[in-house]
């Protein structure tokens, strides 16, 4: 459940404008504790994420309010007559503001963008595709790195405000803790399934990148997580990474942990492995991760 706080963070709607849809045309009905304090649920969430990315491209509250989520989506994916996706307009705008060192226009576009879409959907269809953008527009130097830097960290920033407003940390939930190893810098996979498990109301460690095993290790036998998420780009992974994979591995296979590796590295270290392991599985995209931790929430409850 969502306090008044954090839909208004999410979906970017003022508690005025919130509470005037609710009172004027019943869109949702959050519900009350004792103390008259609302709380939403994810469905309300996605229907007013949907509900406030319609209406700031035009459609009139009154008219769409008493939709279905389903309804919603199909006035959202219907194709605009100019020709230009509402992704590449995005895009468009986003790489103007970057080449001028205008990050704030980047972060105001990001934070509009994530109106119309829910957490995963905004992954997906706004954050990879203009990481990868960047990062290609970086090799071929038509940007600098100092750009790609500012343009990195204004989606860390945002990424982590939406994890912190989303994670609900509870002994009921199941637990991911998020690290790569040793002489692996790339951190972007790790921090994007951290969204993806903090909305499906896992308890979410972040420890970040680039840490020896032992301090992973150690975070483990405290936090004491369902499964490790590791992250390994690299491909193929460096021999520091690798040896400190073999630590971890080492320990979860004495441990209850589920070890999940993602990344190009990771399939690299699995093509290059002739052993299976239970506890040890390849998670082979961002779908993939969203499935399988899906699927977790089923078999995998916390005691109270």
């Amino acid at each position: 459940m969502y306090s008044i706080k954090a839909i208004t963070t999410l979906t970017g709607l003022t508690a005025e404008t919130l509470r005037a849809w609710e009172r004027r045309y019943n869109c949702v009905t959050p519900k009350r504790s004792a103390s008259s304090r609302r709380s939403y649920s994810q469905n309300d969430l996605e229907k007013l994420t949907l509900l406030a990315g319609l209406t700031r491209n035009g459609h009139a509250i009154s008219k769409i309010a008493n939709l279905t989520c389903e309804q919603l989506r199909q006035f959202q994916d219907q194709a605009p007559e100019t020709g230009q996706t509402p992704q590449s307009y995005l895009f468009e705008q986003i790489l103007e503001a970057l080449k001028h060192y205008r990050i704030e226009r980047c972060e105001q576009l990001l934070k509009q963008a994530l109106l119309a879409y829910a957490p995963f959907d905004y992954v997906k269809d706004v954050l990879l595709p203009s990481l990868h953008l960047v990062g290609d527009l970086w090799h071929q130097e038509k940007i600098t790195v100092a750009q790609e830097h500012l343009f990195s960290n204004c989606i860390k920033r945002i990424v982590l405000t939406m994890i912190n407003n989303l994670h609900q940390s509870s002994t009921n939930n199941p637990a991911m803790l998020f690290a790569t190893p040793s002489g692996e810098q790339h951190e972007f996979g790790i921090l994007l399934g951290c969204l993806i498990a903090a909305a499906q109301q896992y308890s979410c460690y972040y420890l970040g990148a680039d840490l020896p095993s032992t301090d992973i290790i150690d975070a483990c036998r405290h936090l004491k997580p369902d499964i490790v998420v590791i992250g390994m780009v690299k491909s193929p992974p460096e021999e520091t990474t690798i040896m400190h994979l073999d630590q971890l591995l080492a320990f979860g296979s004495e441990s209850t942990n589920k070890i999940w590796l993602a990344g190009a590295g990771a399939e690299y270290w699995f093509q290059h492995k002739t052993f299976a392991s239970e506890y040890c599985e390849l998670i082979t995209d961002i779908e993939h991760f969203r499935s399988k931790a899906r699927q977790q929430l089923f078999f995998n409850t916390r005691p109270s």
